[in-house]
């Protein structure tokens, strides 16, 4: 049978099937883990804004965006407009976008069974394609509003394209594999990685063909579009003052000399890989998985030796974020490379029990290993299942019930403005996504009453505290909400503090 057309086989397809529905079920839960909330709050955010203040796809809008428009410096939105697409047919509902990540991951699945097939044995490709569907970062970004799944599905079409070049050295593919990885760039830079992955790749397996001058041209061809986007978006940061630190300015992901001293440093990266890649299971067969290929140095090999390089580079390159808990959705493009090993592991392991064992006990024993496996994302699942909105989702309902939805407010935050030095994005969305209202999101370094003034002469309305430690009982801002403002909600009765601020020329 020529290469990439072998049959997924019923087991590996019903595992597929198994995942798919489990995540359908997952699309339909509350919004979970605060690790990814904020995030999921901006991206849906962006998804209403479309929605109801017009599908132009170049101007992203968020809700903190003061009394401004919210537009906004971001990687290009098609993840949320998608889903706006959608409410514009349906209604807004949250599991439509949840569904848009699904149908990505899904691509994804099926790029990375086409890489699979064509790099391993038919059974390592089929373990493979089961340990990257019951990897707990399908379960949790499969079905997130953000646009985890979206970028890995454009990065793993790129992989797929680019292999069928080196294999096939047909120029329609290196096309398509310039075409997907600005795709991927668009959605998010980061996934920019993918170069180094397929430059070392081709040092490794098709050395001569980097003196061809098509490679450069492809590789200049991608870098356009995703080059023109982030101009735009920083033109939007300078017109209107909102970043998600993309590019020019705001927020900082940068690793630096004195993080990667850290042990907390290493320590992070390995324990997101360990838990939310390899789903701890994992760790030993992935180790199998390339002690194989590194004997036998197999078609996978340079893929797996490029990937692993790069994403070494990328983890010390992101560093901020990559080792924090805050950054575990950094760490998706690890999941092609991890599922290859794992796989292997797995057909190795299977390939030396075969013989010893009976059919029917090898068929549980290899029904042992996929639940040991996924039990990671069956935690993940669980885990998912239950809000985690918190005191976020306390304060967006006593701000509804106060008032109207076109009032601004003010939301304070625990983050600061900046961290170590380092610029950082403090902006706080939930609570402005949750109770669909807009307004100014004020950084725990700035609770001072001249910023609070200041945006109540700009229109602010309310001002929402969602940790008593952002007005210390007897301090100067506790002082000034007194003379100034009406506590409407207190902390004491429901979680969270909430003042209406008196107009201005109004004060007491």
């Amino acid at each position: 049978m020529p290469p990439g057309r072998e049959p997924l086989g019923k087991w590996a397809l019903a595992v597929v099937a198994v995942v798919t529905v489990l995540s359908v079920v997952r699309a339909f839960g509350p919004m979970a883990y605060p690790g990814d909330i904020w995030r999921q709050s901006d991206t849906a955010s962006m998804a209403r804004n479309f929605a109801t203040g017009g599908m132009n796809l170049f101007f992203p809008q968020i809700n903190w965006g003061g009394s401004g428009p919210g537009y906004v410096e971001t990687e290009f939105p098609l993840m949320p407009w998608l889903s706006a697409a959608l409410y514009q047919v349906f209604g807004e509902h949250e599991w439509l976008g949840r569904l848009v990540s699904l149908a990505f991951m899904l691509i994804a699945t099926a790029a990375f069974w086409g890489l699979a097939r064509r790099l391993l044995p038919i059974g390592a490709a089929r373990w493979a394609l089961v340990a990257f569907a019951v990897s707990p970062a399908f379960m949790r970004y499969g079905t997130a509003f953000m646009p985890e799944a979206t970028v890995l599905a454009f990065y793993l079409l790129a992989l797929l394209a680019f292999c069928r070049w080196v294999q096939e050295d047909r120029g329609i593919w290196l096309v398509g594999a310039a075409a997907a990885t600005s795709a991927a760039a668009l959605v998010k830079p980061t996934s920019l990685h993918i170069g180094l992955v397929m430059g070392i790749w081709l040092v490794l397996a098709a050395p001569s063909r980097l003196r061809r001058q098509s490679v450069y041209v492809a590789g200049v061809a991608a870098l356009v579009a995703p080059a023109l986007w982030l101009w735009h978006a920083s033109q939007l940061h300078a017109a209107y003052g909102n970043t998600f630190g993309v590019i020019s300015g705001g927020d900082s992901k940068w690793g630096s000399f004195e993080l990667w001293l850290s042990p907390a440093f290493y320590l992070g990266n390995l324990k997101t890989e360990a838990i939310f890649i390899y789903g701890v299971v994992g760790i030993p067969l992935a180790v199998l998985g390339a002690a194989w290929l590194w004997r036998r140095r197999t078609a996978a090999f340079p893929l797996v030796v490029a990937g692993a390089g790069a994403l070494v580079v990328y983890y010390f390159a992101v560093g901020r974020y990559s080792s924090s808990d805050l950054g575990i959705q950094y760490h998706v493009y690890s999941l092609p490379y991890a599922a290859i090993c794992v796989g292997l592991g797995l057909a190795t392991a299977a390939e030396w029990l075969r013989p010893r064992l009976s059919s029917v006990v090898f068929a549980v024993v290899s029904g042992l290993a996929v639940v040991a496996l996924a039990a990671q994302s069956v935690n993940v699942l669980i885990g998912s299942m239950t809000s985690t909105t918190g005191t976020f989702g306390t304060c967006a309902d006593g701000l509804t019930a106060v008032s109207a939805p076109d009032q601004l407010v003010v939301v304070g935050t625990t983050s600061l403005s900046t961290e170590n030095g380092v610029t950082n994005n403090f902006q706080e969305p939930v609570i402005f996504y949750l109770a669909d209202r807009k307004g100014w999101s004020l950084p725990a370094d700035q609770q001072d009453p001249s910023r609070l003034a200041e945006f109540r002469q700009e229109g602010a309305r309310f001002y929402v505290a969602p940790d008593d430690d952002l007005v210390p009982a007897g301090g100067v801002l506790s002082h000034w909400l007194a003379a100034n403002a009406t506590q409407v909600r207190s902390s004491q009765s429901d979680g969270c503090d909430v003042w209406a601020l008196d107009q201005p020329g109004t004060a007491s």
